[in-house]
């Protein structure tokens, strides 16, 4: 009999720490945002002295997730879209992409991944693919320069299939890393969406811009700075685009999923924020980086990759401000 009121016991033990873990999970987590130096930053160019960019957000698929979700701490179940973009950026000196959205056949990449895999990570709603946004742009994929990819994570990979032979503008850092066993994850799957296309490597060795610690200047103009931004993997990569007409914008890969997690600042549920992050205190300091630099910066828009709101208020500002530029 005593056995058994210690078994019960214990298991009304184990039970109130299973309930007050999960609850405790979706509390927030206090960030230090202190500042504890002053960042050095390059000063800013007057838009006279730039080119006109032209952007465009090539959204290829979507999943709904409660706010809790998506922003630890908001205790919130209101539907959050996460978007699978791409984005499609037009510079006098070349025309490319800033991450691939999905391919046509990403359902035929996906078959033989985990049960696990295809209902948290892999599980998504197929709008457009990239080669239909093209073709309904009148592009092909030889028009495209080239690709620059934030990181190399396979959700920002997947439409490379539908660019063959478009050359890879990647991160030394990051490839470094992903050799070193994410292109074999998931059955290979960074690799085979990788293709065979040509790769070249970035480095940064610019110096800092706007706080980050380093830059690389693309056409050496000042329109378009990339910009460090590690923890969600080490050689993430974020890109400002300064032009002479339309807001400065700062392309924030996935540091952030969307403006609450830098606003706040605020990671997302920490089990799928320990999936998806290589460095927790890495990424962490990435988020509040960002956090100082919208509370500096409020005029600069910032978006982060699958950020659907911010990613579509962005295109009603621009083509309001494209037919009041034309009219």
């Amino acid at each position: 009999m005593k056995l058994r009121n210690w078994l019960t016991l214990g298991g009304i033990t184990l039970g109130s720490v299973a309930v007050a873990s999960a609850i405790n999970s979706f509390l927030p987590r206090p960030f230090v945002t202190d500042q504890l130096y002053e960042r050095p930053s390059a000063p800013a160019l007057l838009p006279t002295t730039l080119p006109d960019v032209e952007i465009t957000f090539l959204r290829c698929g979507s999943v709904v997730v409660p706010e809790c979700i998506a922003v630890r701490g908001s205790l919130s179940l209101a539907p959050r879209t996460i978007a699978y973009s791409a984005v499609l950026i037009k510079h006098p000196q070349g025309t490319f992409l800033y991450d691939t959205g999905l391919c046509n056949d990403i359902s035929l990449f996906l078959m033989d991944q985990s049960f696990l895999f295809s209902n948290t990570l892999g599980r998504f709603n197929m709008e457009r693919s990239l080669c239909t946004h093209l073709e309904h742009l009148h592009m092909q994929p030889a028009d495209l320069d080239f690709v620059l990819l934030s990181h190399l994570h396979w959700d920002h990979v997947s439409g490379v299939p539908d660019l063959p032979g478009v050359p890879l503008h990647i991160n030394r850092v990051e490839y470094d890393f992903a050799a070193q066993g994410m292109l074999e994850k998931n059955q290979g799957l960074v690799r085979r969406l990788l293709s065979n296309n040509p790769v070249k490597f970035l480095d940064f060795a610019g110096p800092a811009y706007e706080g980050f610690r380093s830059s690389c200047d693309v056409f050496s103009d000042g329109s378009i700075v990339l910009v460090p931004l590690p923890g969600h993997t080490p050689g993430q990569v974020g890109m400002f685009i300064n032009r002479a007409h339309g807001p400065r914008v700062f392309l924030v890969g996935d540091a952030a999923w969307l403006s609450d997690n830098y606003v706040r600042p605020a990671t997302m549920h920490p089990v799928l924020w320990s999936m998806v992050t290589s460095d927790d205190a890495t990424a962490r300091q990435t988020l509040i980086d960002l956090h100082h630099f919208a509370q500096q910066h409020p005029e600069i828009a910032m978006i982060g990759m699958h950020d659907a709101q911010m990613q579509e208020a962005f295109m009603t500002a621009e083509q309001k401000r494209l037919h009041a530029y034309t009219a």
